[in-house]
């Protein structure tokens, strides 16, 4: 077999792939952003939205080093429900003064200024007995937060460099925290000495966004998703070929249908095919030989615990989802396919997104959390019709005579 190290793909999550295919109107956007700003011509803040593992941090963190190759001074903050969006702020900020080495005095205490006025990350305690800081931490002053910030920008053009903010799942960061930087970025597109905010996260993060400020509707959008065969193909052929090899066409067209464009099945699958094969060639018998325990493992690790503790409502709303097709879906096409109204089953709806199931991309819309849920669902049919109906509901009707059982059939 193939030896470890030898691997091209990379199965780690936010890891850069051997390949980035499919992404390039994304990030030569976002790369133009970067170039504008650094040119102290203002343009739109860029937003890559999309489903988990479709690429976004990997955009993301490309457009960041193109930046800091450009003098940018890049404060990178990933969001996360748990702590205020202003202490991971300071954080970035520590780590951009850190990253750029000497810097001249004043840009210095300017920067030291901002990171002041930010709260300190919060620490959590053991047994659920809350969170500490060492110092008060909770929403900036917005005054003084924007007056630093200001001072921060000016000095940073004083010494030919620029601000780029980059954020990962934006969706997350608390508004609060958010406003200020917002109002700080539009600020700052008035005037000669621009800053740039780019940012990832998923689908919601415009509607997020709009509940800062309303001018965020003008902000760039660039929404990715599945990548279609002919990258796919490009996807695992080019670091296989790069490393020397060769991959079989039948082997090839086995694990394009399987990773159904999916960035992150497409370096699993071809990953597992890499470790399998002997020799100069991944051949079909390899891809066989690897499909099985893969897709099992995907199924356990990103679908199964989520799917399995639904109630029959529940699975009857999956269900209905899946039957209207992949995307986001109105909800009143599933209260239709459900027959009933969207009111009656918005408990449910409710329910399934607090279990991380499905999310609401934008007012009136559902859509499955993790890509290609609609594809499992179909393939464990027969197992979630069976425990739908497991209780008697009066507004659901669970049947589907255009579906029929699909018994034994695995999610590929």
């Amino acid at each position: 077999m193939a030896g470890l190290f030898e691997n091209p793909f990379r199965t780690a999550p936010g890891s850069d792939p051997p390949a980035l295919v499919g992404r390039d109107p994304e990030l030569a956007i976002a790369r133009f952003a970067v170039g504008m700003t650094h040119s102290a011509a203002p343009t739109a803040p860029v937003i890559i939205t999309g489903l988990r593992g479709m690429g976004k941090t990997v955009v993301l963190r490309r457009a960041m080093a193109d930046a800091r190759a450009n003098q940018a001074i890049v404060v990178y903050a990933e969001a996360t429900r748990r702590e205020p969006f202003g202490a991971i702020l300071r954080s970035g900020l520590q780590a951009a003064q850190e990253s750029i080495g000497s810097l001249p005095d004043k840009l210095k205490r300017a920067i030291e200024k901002v990171i002041r006025v930010l709260p300190k990350p919060e620490y959590e305690l053991p047994d659920r007995a809350g969170a500490i800081a060492l110092s008060g931490a909770g929403e900036p002053d917005q005054k003084p937060f924007m007056t630093v910030l200001r001072e921060l920008n000016t000095q940073a053009w004083k010494h030919g460099r620029y601000l780029v903010f980059a954020i990962d799942e934006i969706q997350e960061a608390q508004i609060n925290d958010l406003s200020p930087l917002v109002r700080f970025i539009h600020e700052t597109a008035g005037t000669a000495q621009p800053a740039l905010i780019v940012g990832a996260g998923l689908p919601n993060s415009r509607d997020h966004l709009h509940q800062a400020h309303t001018y965020t509707e003008r902000w760039r959008y660039l929404e990715i998703g599945l990548l279609t065969p002919d990258q796919t193909r490009e996807a695992i052929v080019k670091p296989i070929r790069d490393a020397g090899q060769v991959i079989s066409h039948h082997g090839l067209d086995a694990l394009v249908a399987e990773s159904a464009g999916y960035p992150f099945f497409i370096q699993e699958y071809a990953s597992a095919a890499w470790m399998q094969h002997e020799g100069k060639t991944i051949t079909s018998a390899d891809v066989a030989a690897i499909l099985p325990g893969v897709r099992r493992i995907l199924e356990t690790s990103l679908y199964d615990s989520r799917f399995r503790a639904l109630t029959p409502r529940e699975c009857a709303y999956i269900l209905a989802l899946a039957d209207i097709g992949p995307g986001p879906r109105t909800v009143y096409e599933v209260a239709d396919r459900l027959g009933s109204d969207s009111k009656r089953v918005s408990s449910i709806r409710n329910q399934l997104v607090k279990k991380d199931v499905l999310f609401v991309p934008s007012g009136g819309m559902v859509e499955f959390r993790i890509p290609l849920s609609d594809r499992y669902v179909q393939a464990h049919r027969t197992e979630l019709e069976r425990r739908a109906a497991a209780k008697p509901s009066t507004s659901i009707d669970v049947r589907r005579e255009s579906l029929p059982p699909q018994d034994g059939k695995a999610a590929h």
